[in-house]
């Protein structure tokens, strides 16, 4: 390939041959013919590299790694490669709708403040069944206004602007877990977030995943911390989305709290869960969180 692409599709596949082929045939058979995808082949132990290795089309790019580097690195090193005017991304099983990327590209085309469009997106089980939808508001203000206390935009569904992505450094590496929203919060400073209010994308729901392990759950809740904290600081939130902020920046805490105390880290368990009481001076937050991670 030597003409730029309008888009390039970022995909990291990791053990994921029972729907990595639909994921990819979701891309191939897209309106919009304009494309390349970048495959990091992340150290799988099942058929995922044969799967890939089937394709032909020139437009899919696979590289692969022996040893799995994670997430992040992978997203960042398949970042680093795309050449196209606009990144969007695909998780290995996840599902396109045939339009997605052309419309898309024709918002951001329509739209040249806008940093990062998402759609709506079907919740679907191993199977493929529809178990609900995730449809968050698509006013401007709102959606913008929502970074303080929620990430609206789903990965797998997101498109955004690859030279503005690059000047706010790409994907955060001190996020392991949740550097989407970390991705999102540095691009919201430079440019509104977008929703399309349309299912173009779907996003497979699975047990299990990186949140069963008590080290899993120190990184998650350690990310949504982080987070928070970074909206907090560098967003102009409104009053509401200020005091919901500090409602889950709270509950972040305490999740924090339990995840360190479970895995051990007594000091530093402590040392959050007397910050979340400062922060909860009446204890109905911790009581809610706690007996919830108890029962979990």
């Amino acid at each position: 390939m030597t003409e730029q692409p309008s888009v390039s599709v970022l995909m990291t596949v990791y053990n994921a041959a029972p729907w990595l082929r639909e994921a990819l045939d979701s891309i191939v058979h897209q309106t919009l013919g304009d494309w390349e995808l970048i495959a990091i082949e992340n150290g799988s132990s099942d058929g995922s590299p044969d799967i890939l290795a089937s394709y032909k089309d020139p437009r899919i790019r696979v590289i692969g790694v022996r040893k799995n580097m994670g997430r992040t690195l992978a997203l960042r090193h398949a970042f680093d490669l795309a050449r196209g005017k606009y990144i969007a991304v695909l998780d290995a099983d996840d599902v396109s709708e045939q339009t997605r990327l052309a419309k898309q590209l024709v918002f951001l085309n329509a739209h040249p403040e806008v940093s990062v469009v998402g759609t709506w997106t079907h919740r679907i089980d191993g199977e493929g069944r529809e178990v609900g939808r995730w449809t968050p508001t698509t006013d401007s203000g709102e959606l913008q206004d929502s970074l303080g206390f929620e990430n609206p935009i789903v990965h797998s569904a997101a498109m955004y602007r690859a030279d503005l992505a690059r000047d706010v450094g790409g994907y955060p590496i001190e996020y392991p877990y949740a550097q989407d929203s970390g991705l999102w919060l540095r691009l919201a400073r430079r440019g509104p977030i977008a929703m399309i209010g349309e299912c173009l994308s779907s996003h497979r729901t699975l047990p299990g995943g990186m949140t069963r392990s008590k080290e899993s759950r120190v990184i998650v809740s350690r990310d949504t911390l982080s987070l928070l904290e970074y909206a907090a600081k560098h967003l102009p939130l409104s009053p509401a989305s200020r005091q919901r902020n500090r409602e889950e920046r709270t509950i972040a805490e305490c999740r924090y709290a339990i995840a360190l105390l479970r895995s051990r880290r007594i000091g530093l368990g402590l040392t959050m869960l007397l910050r979340a009481t400062v922060g909860d001076p009446r204890g109905m937050i911790w009581n809610r969180v706690s007996r919830a991670a108890l029962l979990g």
